[in-house]
This record gives C-alpha cells, sequence and structure tokens, in this order.
C-alpha cells in the first residue's frame, strides 16, 4: 500500500467578525509545504513526429518530464497529469516562433517544464506528476474545427496510455523502472489555458472509451472554453480564474462552473478561486519574464489602477501568483486523487485561504453535488421569482429592478447596463464554438433601507436544515448601477425565520468579503464575477435550525445598491 502521511482533522469553526473575516478550520496542514519524499525527475521523448491526433494537420512530438518519489518501494503512487497551453513553440534569441517542428538555429520552448514547482511540491507528497508537450499541437489548432481541443483530448489519452504500458509491461526509455509503481485508479488532471480546454475535454473523450482510466479531479487553470465543454458528474472541477488575465480576458472558464453546477447528480463538484490580480501567464515560469524564454506579462493595459503597472496596483507578482498555484492544485489533487479529505474545506472555501497565501485577495466559489446541497431558489426560470424551488412562495418587497438576465431567452442576454464589453461580464460572454446562453442571474437593486427577496419554505421536511453547515449563494456588485457607491462595498443581512415567530439575522460582511466593489477602469475591468457568500448555521443561536420557515435577504445595510444574486442553498460537505 502507499505510504504517505495522513493527518487529523480536527473540525473547530471560527468565524471572526469584521469585513474580509473568513472562516478557519483547526489543524488543516498547509498544502504547499513539501512532503516527506525526495524526489527525481526525468524526461521522455519519443520525437517530434511520434503522434498523430485524429484528423490534426500534423503529427506532434510524445514528449514529457515526470517528477517522482526516489524510493518507489511505497508505491503504487496516485498520477497526476499537467498540460501546458498555447504559447510560441520554437525561439531563437529574443524571437519566437510558431512552427513545428523547429526550423534549423530554431529550440523548442519548453512550455511543459513550466509547472515544475507544482510538479515537485506535489510528488513530494508520494504522488507521480507527469507534465506533456503539446508545441505540435500549439503550431496547427487553429486549423482545426475545435481549436485543437480534440487533440489534446488524443494527446493526454496517448501518455496515459504509455503509463499503463510502464507500469505493467514496462517499456523504453525506462525499462521495469515503474512496473507497479503507479496507481492508475487514481487519476488528476491539470491543464492552463487552451490546456485547460484540453483537460475538460479529455474527460469526456475517455468516459467515452471501452475502459476509462477514472479520472477523479479536473483542474483547468485560466482556461479557454470555446466549445462549452461540460464535466457534469463523476469528478470534481477545481478552477484558478484569473482577474486580471489579459489574454482570455472574458474568463470563459467561469461557463464550466456556471453550466454544470446544476448537473452534478452524485458526486462531484464546481469550485473557482478568483485570484485578484493574478494575469494569464504568471501560473507558466517559462511564460514569465525573465525565464530566458520570450515572454510577457499579458495584461497590457498598464494604467489601470488595479491590473496595471502603477503603484498602489492590485497585482500579484510572478512568485505570489504561482504560490497560489502551490497551495491549490496540491489542494486538489491530494484531497481528490490521493483521499487526503483533510484539504477538503480549503477547496469547498469552508475553511477560508490556505495558510501561505492567506493575506491575498482570493475568492472562493463552490457548490458540491446534489446529495450535499438543498436548493432554495435556483432562479433559473421566471417563475422562482414566484415559486422557489421548494415549493415555497417566493416574493420581494421594495426591489426595484426585481428580474432574471443572463440565461435562456426570453431573458436578456447580458446584464450590464452602458453597453459594456463582454469581457467585463464573464459569466454572459459569448462562446465562439457554442450558442449556450450563460449564467441566469437575479438583476435587483434597493433605494431604502428595509427592501426584501423572501423565500418561504413550506411545511414539512425541508424546514430541518439542522444538518447543513451554510446558508450559500453567489453575489456580484453591479458597477453599472449608480444605487451603488462607487469603489464602496456593499453589505445587506440574512433574516431566518423558524416556526415560532423567532427571527435571526447574519449580516453577509461579517462572514464574507464577497461583495466588493469591482476594481479597475480600463479594458476588461471592472468586471462582474459572482462569489460564494457562506454563512454558517451554527451561528443561528436564537432561531431553531430544525424548523426554519422563511429566509430573506433583508436590504437593511445601505441605504441603496444593486446586485446580481445566483444560486441560493443550504450545504454540507459531509
Amino acid at each position: 500500500m502507499r505510504t504517505i502521511l495522513r493527518h487529523i482533522l480536527i473540525l473547530s469553526a471560527l468565524f471572526l467578525a469584521g469585513a474580509g473575516t473568513r472562516a478557519a478550520l483547526a489543524q488543516i496542514p498547509d498544502p504547499s509545504q513539501r512532503g516527506p519524499f525526495a524526489t527525481t525527475n526525468e524526461e521522455y521523448n519519443f520525437g517530434d513526429s511520434a503522434f498523430t491526433p485524429t484528423g490534426f494537420p500534423i503529427a506532434v512530438e510524445l514528449r514529457a518530464v515526470v517528477f517522482h518519489p526516489t524510493d518507489l518501494t511505497g508505491g503504487p503512487y496516485p498520477l497526476v497529469v499537467f498540460l501546458h497551453g498555447r504559447h510560441a513553440t520554437c525561439f531563437s534569441g529574443n524571437s519566437s516562433f510558431l512552427e513545428w517542428p523547429c526550423a534549423a538555429g530554431h529550440s523548442p520552448i519548453p512550455s511543459y517544464r513550466g509547472y515544475d514547482y507544482a510538479a515537485d511540491l506535489i510528488a513530494s507528497n508520494g504522488y507521480f506528476v507527469v507534465s506533456i508537450s503539446a508545441n505540435g499541437i500549439n503550431a496547427q489548432d487553429n486549423n482545426t474545427a475545435d481549436l485543437g481541443a480534440g487533440a489534446r483530448a488524443e494527446l493526454i489519452q496517448k501518455h496515459l496510455d504509455l503509463w499503463k504500458q510502464f507500469n505493467t509491461t514496462g517499456g523504453a526509455p525506462f525499462g521495469s523502472q515503474f512496473v507497479g509503481a503507479v496507481d492508475l485508479t487514481r487519476i488528476g488532471t491539470m491543464g492552463h489555458s487552451r490546456g485547460g480546454e484540453g483537460v475538460l475535454r479529455h474527460f469526456l473523450f475517455n468516459n467515452a472509451q471501452p475502459v476509462p482510466y477514472p479520472i477523479k479531479v479536473v483542474v483547468p487553470i485560466a482556461p479557454t472554453n470555446f466549445s462549452r465543454w461540460q464535466v457534469n458528474d463523476g469528478a470534481g472541477v477545481g478552477q484558478l480564474l484569473s482577474y486580471c488575465d489579459g489574454d482570455v480576458n472574458n474568463i470563459q472558464g467561469v461557463h464550466v462552473y456556471d453550466d454544470a453546477r446544476y448537473k452534478m447528480t452524485n458526486t462531484g463538484f464546481q469550485q473557482y478561486v478568483a485570484v485578484m490580480g493574478g494575469n494569464h501567464n504568471f501560473y507558466n515560469s517559462n511564460w514569465t519574464p525573465g525565464s530566458g524564454f520570450p515572454s510577457s506579462d499579458d495584461w497590457t493595459s498598464t494604467a489601470d489602477s488595479f491590473c496595471g503597472t502603477g503603484s498602489g496596483n492590485g497585482r500579484l507578482t510572478a512568485v505570489q501568483q504561482r504560490a497560489v498555484a502551490s497551495s491549490y492544485l496540491p489542494a486538489f489533487f491530494r484531497a481528490q486523487v490521493g483521499g487526503e479529505t483533510v484539504f477538503s474545506p480549503l477547496i469547498d472555501g469552508s475553511a477560508g485561504l490556505p495558510p501561505a497565501i492567506s493575506s491575498f485577495n482570493l475568492d472562493v466559489s463552490f457548490q458540491g453535488a446534489d446529495p450535499q446541497r438543498r436548493d432554495l431558489n435556483r432562479l433559473l426560470t421566471a417563475a422562482d421569482l414566484t415559486t422557489n424551488f421548494l415549493g415555497g412562495a417566493a416574493s420581494q418587497s421594495g426591489l426595484s429592478p426585481f428580474g432574471l438576465c443572463g440565461g435562456a431567452s426570453p431573458q436578456p442576454q447580458h446584464c450590464l447596463a452602458n453597453n459594456q464589453s463582454t469581457a467585463r461580464q464573464p459569466h454572459t460572454a459569448p462562446s465562439s464554438l457554442s450558442s449556450l446562453r450563460g449564467l441566469s442571474q437575479l438583476r435587483t437593486g434597493w433605494s431604502a433601507l428595509g427592501a426584501r427577496f423572501i423565500n418561504d419554505i413550506p411545511a414539512g421536511s425541508n424546514r430541518d436544515v439542522s444538518s447543513f453547515e451554510f446558508f450559500q449563494f453567489r453575489a456580484a456588485v453591479n458597477f453599472t448601477d449608480n444605487k451603488n457607491a462607487s469603489g464602496q462595498p456593499q453589505d445587506f443581512s440574512v433574516r431566518f425565520t423558524d416556526e415560532t415567530g423567532a427571527v435571526q439575522s447574519l449580516r453577509v460582511g461579517q462572514f464574507s468579503n464577497a461583495l466588493f466593489f469591482p476594481p479597475g477602469k480600463l479594458g476588461a475591468v471592472p468586471k462582474v464575477w459572482h462569489n460564494s457568500v457562506r454563512l454558517p448555521i451554527s451561528s443561528l443561536t436564537a432561531v431553531d435550525p430544525r424548523r426554519i420557515t422563511r429566509v430573506e435577504l433583508l436590504f437593511d445595510q445601505k441605504a441603496s445598491g444593486a446586485l446580481l444574486l445566483s444560486d441560493f442553498h443550504f450545504y454540507s460537505n459531509h
């Protein structure tokens, strides 16, 4: 059996008052810390034209680096596969080229080595991490109907097939070195940029095979999602999405969450981390200026107050941005692939941020599978404005506007006024290879204290919410509506009523900073971006959580405001 450090999770919820305060759970290890295993890394390369994906214009390379525990006797170890995104493929001096194979005098850019920092860290905790090269696909993907997503999926599958061989009978270049060393029943994937779309497409491609590999978690980083691929059930999806992404600046990856959040009927989850201040390139060290390869900061509106390069900006440095990846990638893979569930509260956000990056400006949104939730109001159609998901009455008082936007027709396609760029409203940004609409969301506002959005819970077992940990929803401040004071966060209360008529209000700002005013002024920012609000059921001490009859959004903190809201539900990780 695989030997690996295990940790005892002691749940001790500590909810502290004050803006930006996050829940903290005791004794969760720091996932960014190296593990007990010494590591080795070695490459395999079958040539620049070793594999031809179905229908692809050229043959491409089969090349990768593998990080693994030096001592293999403690195996078999789970397997994680990394796939880089679309970047120049070859270089000479400061010049870069999009070609494959590289012309005479040009050398390949080793994009697949840009995640060595994370691969080595994960391997040190008892994992095989294989980072594969996709330069050949990058050189020709725009000449395919799906912009290379299918080719990337087949490339991942080909490498998994190689590891099946290495693990069973052995083979060049490793001989029998890895026979029995890899646990192919526990696999996770990570893809960056178009590689992020590649791992989404691979999940579906793999599941269509006669004997699919068991993919436990899919992790897109700043992904494209031209075709709106969905991982609907059976696996977790965790994303790192950067607010200051200058490449995929409409944050297409948020559609992955929005499209599949109500299609996880049994297992799995949808999650994303809003990396405020992060850009597109810096997750890959070889795409970062100073790496020795042609590279850049992809955010080009340098004068922007938040995402630009001036004094007082909100940007993360390249080192800080990779620190985000160094915390969340181990957490995703160790929890979902390795079964180290001690890290699960970092994934669903209930434990706040990982220790090494606890001071960063990040927000975690999470939606679990159906068995983990009791949905109160999904806000998908106009009918949900009068009758909620539990069959109770939904109503409002003092709210204007009060309607849905962003979802299926006849809803307005977008939610922002003043002809805002779709890059500023990612949840409804159009997709180049799909006609799917975006997130259905409640667009509302108030101009006097006391306005309410009310959801009643009918008599019966649904009134008992005591087994849940949180009441959750997603929210974004509508920066185009002048009912919001520019630059100021919003706040309101959620009021619970029980069968005795007792009431208790929990102020959102006491537990969450999700209601921040979106920063920035130029280009793709500011942008509306839904972030999860979590209110702990354990804080309901003045009402009986076994007999809740009504949940209200009570706008009692600011004299006016305007919000976009989605996905009201009770949640438990148990």
